[in-house]
C-alpha cells in the first residue's frame, strides 16, 4: 500500500499593518492553492484579490482561508491584523486678542509632536505650549498648527490672534446686525490685555 500525504493549501496573509485613522493600506497575500476567501469582506476595495486595499474604520483581523484540488479538503489559514491608530483631534485654543508686548500663553493638545508656523512672536515652534509676545507690527497672526502622533499620522488646525496696540482695556461695540451672518450678531464686551 503505497499512502501519498497530500500538503494543507499554504495561507500567507502578509505582513501586520499600522495604519493612521481614516486612511488605507494594500494588503500583500500569496497562496498556494487554487481558491481563497477573505473574511470579513467588509472594508476590503476587492476581496477577490490576493493584495486588497483595506479601510477599515477601526482595527480589524483579516483571516485568508486557502483551499486547494489536490485532495486536502482542509484549509489553510493565516491573519493579518490591520491596527488603527486613534483619531488626532489637533486643538490649538480658540482665537484670541492680545495687547503688544504683553505674553500670551498657548495650549495645544491632541498628539505628542507639535509644529507651529509662522514662528512670529513664539518662543518655539515645536512644543505644546509656546508663548507668544507681539511688538504690534502686525494686527493679525493667524498660526496653523500641525499635530502628529508617533505613528506619523498627522492633522492640524488654526488659530488667530488679533493684536491690540493699547493699554488694557474692555472694547463695547456701538453697534451689531442681528442678521445671523455670523458677524456682530451679539453685542458683547470684548477684554483686551486681561485675563
Amino acid at each position: 500500500v503505497t499512502i501519498t500525504t497530500v500538503p494543507y493549501p499554504k495561507a500567507n496573509a502578509g505582513p501586520d499593518p499600522i495604519i493612521c485613522y481614516n486612511s488605507s493600506v494594500q494588503l500583500n497575500a500569496s497562496i498556494t492553492g487554487s481558491t481563497f476567501s477573505w473574511t470579513p469582506p467588509n472594508f476590503l476595495n476587492n476581496p477577490n484579490s490576493l493584495t486588497p486595499v483595506a479601510s477599515p474604520p477601526r482595527s480589524t483581523s483579516y483571516i485568508l482561508t486557502v483551499l486547494d484540488n489536490l485532495g486536502c479538503p482542509k484549509p489553510g489559514r493565516d491573519t493579518v491584523l490591520v491596527t488603527v491608530l486613534p483619531d488626532i483631534i489637533p486643538y490649538a485654543g480658540r482665537d484670541t486678542v492680545v495687547i503688544a508686548g504683553q505674553p500670551l500663553q498657548f495650549n495645544a493638545t491632541g498628539g505628542s509632536i507639535y509644529l507651529w508656523s509662522p514662528a512670529t512672536g513664539l518662543n518655539s515652534t515645536t512644543i505644546p505650549n509656546p508663548v507668544g509676545t507681539y511688538d504690534g507690527s502686525q494686527e493679525y497672526v493667524r498660526y496653523k498648527l500641525l499635530v502628529s502622533d508617533q505613528g506619523g499620522c498627522t492633522d492640524s488646525t488654526y488659530v488667530t490672534v488679533r493684536v491690540f496696540k493699547t493699554v488694557p482695556s474692555i472694547f463695547v461695540p456701538t453697534a451689531f446686525t442681528p442678521n445671523n451672518d455670523g458677524l456682530n450678531d451679539v453685542v458683547k464686551p470684548i477684554p483686551v490685555g486681561m485675563k
